[in-house]
């Protein structure tokens, strides 16, 4: 893992932050001006946290509502054919599972053996507890959500795991009970929505909980932190509060840092957040963990006040790759 100092981070990546020895002094900042060059997106129509531009994961999605209808009229009697290899709905590295409520494999073609056992209690190579996250999502209000984590890919020469994005949705079957039905995709393609999912979460949890939250967002191993996407708070002058990417920015006042085109990066999406609620603006970062020029990022963030009045910028973004 890289871990840079700040001096270091601000020469590899050709940012610069004014007036940095007054800025980490910690004097009153003014509320960020209006500055030019911000831009906001949201897709048309619909809930944007579910729309989606890569066919792949619209394909996945299509895939699992269409097991989850399965079982809403055909109950367990659907279960043997998501069984069947070389079926609709067993054909190479793609599957459907299928939970209980608890997490107990119910369905899970690619090792009946497995059935029966409790995948909540499964982590990832990294310690993420990606079972118990599969349970959450579907117990989330919509019934449905999107888990990240690295696994080994079944049958494949590669022997480390890569990342893999699992889509699992809550369905009650004719005989009464719920099933949680899912299924994942390997190197699965960055979608703004799942930046904007994050996000959202993030927000509805700093809206509960305030700055109580802040141990749940820095902890790599939760749901806001997958691939080289993480999810950063800010006062609204400017002090990074959370950032589990780059911690060592954490307590510094970054209302003048620009970025490698000269662009006021941090008083933009602040200035973004606070004049709009929220919406995408983009700018040059370095990944984390990675000793790399930095590329461009486009970014996500949203007002948030917490229980304690509190009003705090939260955001994410995802990296655009040549």
């Amino acid at each position: 893992m890289v871990r840079r100092s700040l001096p270091a981070l601000l020469v590899l990546t050709g940012l610069t932050l004014a007036c940095l020895p007054a800025a980490l002094a910690g004097p009153a900042q003014p509320t960020p001006a209006a500055a030019p060059g911000m831009t906001t997106t949201m897709p048309a129509g619909g809930d944007p946290a579910f729309t989606y531009t890569h066919v792949a994961t619209k394909d996945l999605v299509a895939f699992v509502d269409a097991a989850a209808a399965a079982v809403a009229r055909e109950g367990e009697q659907a279960f043997p054919a998501f069984r069947q290899r070389g079926g609709r709905w067993f054909q190479g590295e793609r599957y459907v599972f299928v939970l209980s409520p608890e997490g107990e494999r119910i369905v899970y073609p690619p090792d009946p053996r497995e059935e029966g056992n409790n995948l909540a209690r499964e982590m990832d190579i990294t310690g993420k507890p990606f079972g118990r996250m599969l349970v959450e999502r579907a117990g989330d209000p919509g019934g449905r959500g999107w888990v990240r984590y690295q696994w080994r890919r079944p049958g494949a020469n590669e022997r480390r795991p890569v990342w893999k994005s699992t889509y699992v949705v809550r369905v009650q079957a004719p005989s009464g009970r719920t099933y949680l039905v899912g299924s994942g995709l390997y190197k699965a393609p960055m979608e703004r929505a799942f930046v904007i999912q994050e996000v959202n979460a993030a927000a509805e949890l700093l809206q509960r909980q305030g700055r109580a939250a802040f141990p749940v967002l820095r902890d790599r191993r939760e749901r806001f932190s997958f691939r080289d996407t993480y999810v950063f708070v800010d006062t609204p002058k400017g002090v990074e509060v959370v950032n589990p990417g780059f911690p060592e920015l954490e307590g510094r006042n970054l209302i003048d840092l620009r970025d490698a085109s000269g662009a006021p990066m941090v008083r933009n999406y602040i200035n973004l957040a606070l004049q709009q609620g929220s919406g995408w603006t983009s700018y040059w970062w370095p990944q984390p963990d990675a000793s790399r020029l930095p590329l461009r990022k486009a970014t996500y963030v949203r007002k948030v006040v917490t229980p304690q009045g509190e009003t705090l910028i939260v955001g994410a973004g995802v990296y655009e790759q040549p």
